[in-house]
């Protein structure tokens, strides 16, 4: 399967929801060029992707575009 573009957001931001918590907000962390079926479903649900490096610190991260 392979990744489609995907709509990066800050970083800070989806930090932000994993230590302030966000009532309703769900996270998926990924590795880094990982895609699948579970990602593709969660970032069309409106989940933030985050993606992490092989030291698991992230390194960026994805939402869907608002309509």
């Amino acid at each position: 399967m392979e990744r489609p573009e995907l709509n990066q957001v800050p970083l800070e931001t989806a930090m932000l929801t994993l230590t302030e918590g966000s009532p309703g907000q769900l996270l998926v962390t990924m590795s880094i060029g990982q895609w699948d079926y579970f990602l593709q479903a969660a970032y069309e649900e409106d989940c933030i992707l985050l993606e992490l490096d092989d030291a698991e610190r992230p390194v960026g991260a994805y939402r869907r575009p608002k309509c």
